[in-house]
């Protein structure tokens, strides 16, 4: 990880968890021999057969995965990518991740086909050793590349941590990189109100003026991530505070239909946002009055005198789903209507469509009068829609999915957790087996396991209905320390409880 100087702006490399690889490098070579790879297309890359092999793999393979409307896979393949050719710190950062991405395939009861995930996972840390080194020489020599590179890194870094399951590292390194960007903000802050700055920080602020728009994507990627760990944890401390980077969206027309799912998903991740903002990333929450009521006050009159700043959250976030919804809807019109629209397409639509419906969903409930039930209907329909898309996936899953944003399994959560329904309960759960995806920190299966140790320890007389208004991360370190989880013996969940303060 990476540390960023307050006094003078210097960027440091920081003792980080010691990923401590054994000395079996002739039986790795030994396990990729023995173990067919797809053969690599381009070679052109410098290291060793099985570093240039993984680096391919993460390019065709782990990035291609995430799929067309991941959000900024743009920024994956036509800057992250291509940087691995030149920086040695980005090359071996994104060899670690194919390295994990391998063992995370292969850590999936049945894939007999692919090698063993301990043997990716132990080459996983020794490349991560080696792009922490090639880090720490490029900070020596600071300069607008070796800046990026290291937020680059930094990012690849964070998803390895995910893979691997080590998501409280994960969050180290988010808030590693969030630091340099902090710091690069205030040195172009600072430039601009003519506040003498120091070498490092005339280094910055020359960064932010010459590659503004590429650090308003990695900013985007930081925040992305950020976003679906706090409605993980229910806390929003842990997204990263960098309004100097945010590009607001131009097009707020409702008429005007997205000329693509990857623009929808763009905008979905504002709404995700402007709503965490206003429930506090906690959709189980509660509204401070109904939206009836709050339609029905009379002109002029204060909606809530003591929580104003609520209301104009909840407005806003209101006022940019029903902008998304409507230009969404045009665009599903306008791709079914058409005779040139493809099978993936329809698919992706589809996967707006089930996204946006969770988020009516979850607004029906908080704004029905506090007395009033959930609607069983409105979890039944949007887990029938999500069961219609996971089994209907445009192509068949080769090996299980991964990527980086949130987008189908925290709506499955949502229902297995807390729609009070038995039968639609173990539904979930079993359409979240099935998924055999992670999103992020989002894992289907292990989210699954919990949700259905949960089911069993109802029936425990140690357990209290009151532990399950707490995060899923608190509840997986729950039913470890009560020895209820019924699966394995460790879940990567709870190395995320107490981590949002820290």
């Amino acid at each position: 990880m990476l540390r960023v100087s307050e006094r003078t702006g210097k960027v440091t490399p920081e003792a980080t968890s010691k990923h401590q690889p054994q000395n079996q490098v002739s039986y790795l070579r030994y396990t990729l021999r023995r173990y067919a790879m797809p053969p690599p297309v381009n070679w052109d890359i410098s290291g060793t057969p099985s570093e240039r092999a993984m680096f391919h793999h993460v390019r065709k393979c782990t990035v291609a995965g995430f799929g067309t409307i991941a959000f900024l896979e743009k920024l994956w393949s036509s800057y992250i990518i291509p940087l691995g050719y030149y920086s040695d710190s980005v090359k071996h950062a994104l060899i670690a991740l194919g390295c994990a991405h391998r063992g995370f395939i292969g850590d999936y009861t049945g894939d007999h086909q692919v090698a063993n995930a301990k043997i990716y996972n132990m080459m996983a840390s020794q490349q991560f050793s080696k792009a922490m080194n090639f880090t720490a020489l490029d900070m020596e020599k600071l300069s607008p590349t070796t800046l990026r590179t290291s937020l680059v890194s930094c990012l690849i870094f964070i998803c390895l941590e995910i893979m691997q399951g080590r998501y409280d590292k994960a969050l180290q390194h988010l808030r590693s990189g969030s630091g340099i960007m902090i710091a690069l903000s205030k040195a172009a802050t600072d430039a601009q109100a003519g506040i003498p700055l120091s070498a490092h920080q005339k280094c910055m602020a020359e960064t932010v003026k010459n590659y503004y728009d590429q650090l308003c994507d990695l900013g985007d990627m930081f925040t992305c991530l950020g976003c679906d760990a706090a409605y993980l944890l229910e806390e929003g401390e842990v997204i990263p505070d960098l309004p100097y980077f945010f590009r607001a969206n131009s097009n707020t027309d409702a008429s005007k239909p997205y000329s693509s799912a990857t623009d929808a998903r763009s905008d979905l991740h504002l709404v995700d946002q402007a709503f965490g903002k206003a429930l506090r990333y906690n959709v189980r929450g509660s509204i401070p009055m109904s939206w009836t009521s709050f339609l029905n006050l009379p002109d002029g009159m204060s909606p809530l005198r003591d929580d104003e700043q609520w209301a104009e959250e909840w407005l806003h976030a209101r006022h940019l789903f029903d902008v998304f919804s409507a230009r969404l809807e045009t665009y599903i019109k306008n791709l079914k209507s058409s005779p040139l629209t493809t099978r993936q397409e329809l698919w992706e639509a589809r996967l707006m469509a089930v996204m946006r419906k969770d988020w009516s969903v979850i607004i029906k409930c908080l704004e029905a009068p506090s007395s009033q039930p959930p609607d069983r209907k409105h979890f039944q329909d949007l887990l029938e829609d999500a069961e219609s898309l996971v089994y209907a996936e445009a192509e068949p899953m080769q090996y299980p999915v991964f990527t980086l944003a949130a987008d189908v399994i925290p709506r499955m959560s949502l229902i297995a957790a807390f729609s009070g329904e038995l039968d639609l309960q173990q539904r979930s759960i079993s359409l979240l087996y099935a998924m055999r995806r992670k999103e992020g920190m989002w894992d289907s299966r292990e989210i699954a396991s919990v949700l259905e140790s949960i089911l069993l320890a109802r029936e425990c007389s140690i357990w209290d209905m009151e532990y399950e208004r707490i995060s899923l991360p608190r509840l997986a370190g729950m039913l470890l320390s009560l020895k209820l989880y019924d699966g394995s013996s460790t879940l990567p969940l709870a190395t995320l409880v107490d981590q949002a303060s820290n």
